[in-house]
């Protein structure tokens, strides 16, 4: 549900709409399925996250999801490991406006040892539709937060330019694998099951290796 009027224009050739509040950029932009096309929004009332729990800005961040064509995505990378890919892209915009946030597998942004943000990729017929949060302050302390505001064209700017060059899932592979190191200390549930990282292996697509099985998401 749209509650205000957005404020609308073009941003390195993609639509950007930015509402003050909306109830989820992600249900709506999957709605719309139009590429091209950015939704934001300051505050959200039912954001989702992770294994489908809702996602509630705290206090002020950013939140926006952004549709895509299939095939302006690099042609190495796995769907099933898009978060990453989209997920890290969106690190190194946040450590470029100089904050030091680490990308958690598969999908979870986190600043120390707390999650401040996430991306949610999803896939209608050829679009795919990439979905981020972080928040900018938190009133909670259980959440991190990167502690001051910034511009959210500014973010949107550096990250649109990094997907518009499409650089190899292997080239992004390369440099996220040197800080999975980060993930050892934290566990992950899978299937009723608690996995702590440092059991698994990770692998050239993405999905952690534990025992014989392969796993693409924690959910």
């Amino acid at each position: 549900m749209i509650s205000n009027k957005p404020q609308k224009l073009s941003l390195d050739g993609i639509k950007v709409e930015i509402y003050e509040t909306l109830s989820s950029t992600q249900t709506l932009l999957l709605e719309r399925a139009q590429p091209s096309l950015c939704l934001v929004a300051r505050h959200q009332s039912h954001g989702i996250g992770s294994r489908g729990n809702t996602w509630e800005s705290v206090k002020e961040g950013i939140y926006f999801s952004l549709a895509l064509n299939k095939e302006e995505l690099p042609s190495d990378l796995a769907l099933q490991s898009a978060s990453i890919y989209f997920g890290f892209c969106f690190k190194e915009v946040i450590n470029e406006l100089g904050v030091e946030v680490w990308l958690k597998w598969p999908n979870d942004i986190y600043i120390g040892e707390k999650k401040a943000g996430g991306v949610m990729v999803s896939v209608k017929s050829e679009i795919i539709i990439c979905g981020i949060g972080l928040n900018f302050f938190s009133s909670d302390s259980a959440f991190g937060a990167l502690g001051r505001r910034f511009d959210e064209l500014e973010i949107l700017d550096r990250f649109f330019k990094k997907i518009k060059k499409a650089t190899s899932w292997k080239e992004i592979f390369s440099k996220y694998k040197i800080e999975f190191y980060k993930n050892f200390d934290f566990s992950f549930h899978h299937q009723n099951h608690i996995i702590e990282f440092k059991d698994a292996t990770l692998l050239e697509d993405g999905a952690l290796l534990v025992g014989c099985q392969k796993i693409y998401s924690s959910r």
